[in-house]
């Protein structure tokens, strides 16, 4: 009897004022006023309040809410923080040893908003630099910032800004500065770093061909430089085919070739680590002007074992192996060196999500001078440069949800002499939120 009345109540209430007006707070008011009454316990007034409250939370979640406008109810708010030390002890050209040690953060910061159900739009912020700089080595492809400078500001950068236009199941359109997993697959980073954030326009298609396979193709169009004297600006074509197969239970296969095509020759590209035939410093900065237009053709694997070690009595959720090689068919001297390759394993779970969680991963890259883009490779591994090998080695564990550890240790060195062999200690501290 006492449901019933509180319901003809409540519903009295919301039939006399406006439902955007409804607060939360009012809902308390009127419990508080029927416990006083007699009406209600304090145990069911608490057990009906919690119970609406889930209502409107889920309400709000499936966008359903009548309190809200609707932009409001699909627009999600995301972000990380990661609190480093990183440790960097290298010998020089003359065999001279050098050690430097820092405190790094990075924060990102991202807004999604479904404009309707075709449409997504997207923004993120990040820390980072804008330039390269010799005393920050990272390049501007690095979301990293440097802790100190007598506790001076940090930058915080447009990061992403992007529109994904999805006008039918398994194809997508995105426009503007996006994400380079939704334009570019890699199972490693050998020739991507994978905080770049390409700019232009992308294509995403995927279908099922039966139950165990299914086809993907991922293509863009992307500028690197905008000439105000000019009209004809550098920019870069990629074209991805690939495919999943599941090969048994427990065990599948993804594969894809990529081509990409960068009309780059004659033209100054910011963010050089100085590697390439053509890159050089000017001052402070430094500048890739390639000799040629790059063309490089990229095939690449990820085979994937679910509880590999099960026979064993070993608990491992997961065992993953990748490879990737690169060749670059630029007219450029030969002798120089155009290809490289990465050989990894992971082994563990697929991402850490709680206390207890764990993944471990080993990679070799080794990249030859003229093999790709300096501006391209991971700013983490011999500061983003071509011509080396480099041994890399990561653990993450879980803390807690959505918190954990990270270690990761490179071993790098040149190609050609001098050797300058380098190794970069980093102690991560993640938090997403």
């Amino acid at each position: 009897m006492k449901k019933w009345y509180l319901l003809f109540t409540a519903a009295a209430v919301f039939a006399t004022a406006p439902v955007s007006n409804v607060r939360a707070g009012e809902i308390d008011i009127l419990l508080d006023k029927l416990v006083d009454k007699g009406v209600l316990t304090a145990g069911e007034a608490r057990q009906i309040a919690a119970e609406t409250k889930e209502d409107v939370r889920k309400e709000v979640a499936a966008g359903k809410s009548d309190t809200l406008p609707k932009w409001v109810q699909n627009t999600k708010l995301k972000g990380d923080f990661r609190l480093r030390y990183q440790m960097d002890h290298a010998k020089s050209s003359h065999n001279q040893t050098k050690n430097r040690q820092r405190g790094r953060i990075r924060v990102r910061l991202g807004l999604e908003s479904k404009v309707n159900e075709k449409l997504l739009v997207a923004v993120g912020m990040a820390t980072g630099l804008n330039e390269y700089t010799t005393s920050n080595k990272d390049t501007i492809r690095s979301t990293n910032q440097t802790l100190g400078a007598s506790w001076s500001k940090k930058p915080f950068n447009l990061d992403y800004a992007y529109a994904k236009y999805t006008p039918m199941p398994g194809f997508a359109v995105i426009g503007g500065k996006m994400l380079l997993k939704d334009a570019i697959w890699e199972p490693g980073d050998l020739m991507w770093d994978t905080d770049i954030t390409p700019e232009g326009v992308a294509f995403d298609f995927a279908r099922n061909v039966n139950s165990d396979m299914s086809v993907f193709l991922k293509s863009g169009f992307f500028l690197l430089e905008e000439i105000s004297s000019s009209n004809d600006d550098p920019y870069s074509i990629h074209i991805q085919p690939g495919m999943d197969v599941k090969i048994a239970d427990g065990i599948s296969l993804r594969a894809s070739v990529a081509a990409d095509y960068f009309r780059v020759r004659d033209f100054t590209l910011k963010g050089s680590s100085v590697s390439n035939t053509g890159s050089y410093k000017s001052g402070d900065n430094s500048y890739a002007v390639p000799m040629a237009n790059y063309t490089n053709i990229m095939p690449a694997l990820e085979l994937k074992f679910s509880d590999p070690f099960k026979a064993f009595h070993i608990n491992v959720p997961q065992l993953r192996l990748f490879g990737e090689y690169v060749r670059n068919f630029a007219d450029i001297d030969p002798y120089s060196g155009k290809s490289g390759y990465m050989l990894g394993f992971g082994l563990g779970a697929d991402k850490v999500a709680k206390f207890g969680d764990w993944v471990l991963k080993y990679n070799y890259a080794r990249l030859e001078k003229n093999a790709v883009l300096d501006i391209l490779p991971d700013s983490d591994r011999y500061e983003g440069k071509t011509n080396i090998r480099a041994h890399e080695i990561a653990l993450d564990f879980g803390l807690g949800e959505n918190t954990w550890l990270g270690f990761d240790i490179y071993r790098a060195q040149l190609l050609t002499a001098p050797r300058a062999p380098s190794t970069v200690v980093q102690v991560d501290w993640n938090m997403k939120f």
